[in-house]
């Protein structure tokens, strides 16, 4: 019972919001209004700030998830280590995902795997989407995480999470040059109309790239007739390009925080709302999934749900100024 407590805190400050937590977690609103407020009640204090938009956690709120993340953690642990004295899982399991995704996930999911499953042998394949679901497709790989798929008559698949996609642009760029950026983020991108960025330079990912995907689907939406300065195959070499000046460029928000820029880029979404793209994992609707296979999807989903470096920020969409 107290582990549902924790889930419900933690749930609640990953989102910052009371009713994208319920919904995550199948309760109803106002049920889980109504735990939050008996468990500020039973603790005397309050945990969240609920006069700020999005909702914040107070510093008794912050100690709390630090402590409840970690009880959760050990609670983890010990499950693990009395499932490995009672069965050892063996087997393979082979994973597709795109080389940005994997450096950024990888490195929190398999030490955690190889933890509860030392005896499952993992491989890694990477690269762009086509290649992966053709991987997928043969049996080549037994799950591929990415943001969509060619073909779902023969994959099926599961939601991890939506992410927005922004127009990252050059900050000393003569679109941008006179406006107040004092406020501008990759958390707080400005709605730009789209007809402002016709005939302007670009840079995009080969088609076969779920952003080259996406930045050509929304160059024919919007007709914006794009000078092509570049087209390549990885996505934080076309950010970080862009930011040395070369032109425009879509990228998912979380790109921007992560990787260092050449120079300050501005912001920007050309739909409102913000245009977001998902990603899930996918795998044969016609190949029963190994039980290495079906270890290696709860464990990252675990891991994802319980790893607050893992998180999506949440973007908030401002007018120009």
């Amino acid at each position: 019972m107290q582990s549902t407590v924790y889930e419900y805190i933690i749930t609640i400050a990953k989102h910052q919001s009371i009713s994208r937590a319920a919904r995550e977690l199948c309760i109803t609103q106002p049920a889980l209004t109504k735990y939050l407020k008996r468990l500020e009640e039973s603790l005397g204090t309050r945990l969240f700030d609920r006069t700020t938009t999005p909702i914040s956690l107070t510093p008794a709120g912050r100690k709390y998830v630090e402590k409840a993340a970690q009880i959760l953690e050990i609670e983890r642990s010990l499950q693990c280590d009395l499932n490995q004295i009672s069965t050892r899982i063996r087997g393979k399991v082979t994973v597709g995902m795109n080389t940005e995704f994997c450096s950024f996930a990888m490195p929190y999911v398999l030490p955690e795997f190889r933890f509860r499953y030392p005896e499952i042998e993992v491989t890694i394949h990477e690269g762009h989407n086509r290649k992966l679901f053709e991987e997928l497709a043969d049996g080549r790989v037994d799950v591929v995480y990415s943001t969509y798929a060619t073909d779902m008559d023969v994959f099926t698949y599961h939601i991890l999470y939506s992410e927005p996609i922004l127009l990252a642009v050059p900050a000393d760029h003569s679109l941008v040059k006179n406006l107040d950026l004092s406020s501008n983020s990759p958390l707080t991108p400005y709605y730009l109309n789209p007809d402002r960025v016709k005939n302007c330079d670009f840079i995009v990912l080969i088609p076969e790239q779920g952003m080259g995907v996406i930045a050509r689907k929304l160059f024919h939406k919007y007709d914006l007739n794009p000078h092509i300065v570049l087209e390549i195959q990885k996505h934080e070499t076309a950010v970080r390009l862009a930011s040395a000046g070369l032109g425009m460029v879509f990228t998912p928000a979380r790109t921007l925080l992560r990787i260092p820029l050449m120079k300050p880029m501005a912001c920007f979404s050309i739909e409102n709302p913000i245009l977001t793209r998902s990603r899930g994992v996918y795998y044969s609707k016609y190949a029963p999934l190994s039980e290495a296979a079906q270890c290696f999807i709860e464990v990252f989903s675990d891991v994802y749900h319980h790893e607050s470096a893992l998180w999506l920020p949440e973007c908030r969409l401002l007018p120009p100024p």
